[in-house]
């Protein structure tokens, strides 16, 4: 998927939503993980202002957004683990990755709203 600059729907608190029909047309972990990265708030942040901001290694972090899915030796490139997640969309104000994850087990927000509302009933 391209890394092109979307325009997203901005919140006053939190990281800004991203169309759903955007989101539908991204294959993988990692391009929704670039396509974050390359949509932040901040013009142009680096991987290690990320991991300054996250708590990632640098090293692995050149894993998560790397374009290529092996290294030279053929083994597949580390995926950005789900522990990184809020401090990510926090770090680069949208909830791309979010998003796509609840997209991949079909679950809408409102599905999600009203499941939460019948656990605390």
């Amino acid at each position: 998927m391209n890394t092109q600059r979307i325009n997203l729907m901005p919140r006053l608190e939190g990281p800004a939503v991203v169309p759903a029909s955007l989101i539908k047309k991204i294959k993988s972990y990692r391009d929704v993980c670039r396509l974050a990265l390359a949509n932040s708030r901040v013009k142009n942040m680096t991987r290690a202002t990320i991991c300054e901001r996250t708590g990632m290694r640098p090293s692995h972090a050149s894993d998560y957004f790397s374009d290529r899915d092996l290294d030279e030796r053929g083994h597949e490139m580390r995926d950005m683990p789900a522990k990184y997640i809020p401090a990510f969309e926090e770090a680069v104000g949208n909830t791309f990755v979010s998003q796509w994850i609840a997209m991949q087990s079909q679950l809408t927000i409102l599905e999600a709203q009203i499941a939460e509302q019948k656990a605390t009933a």
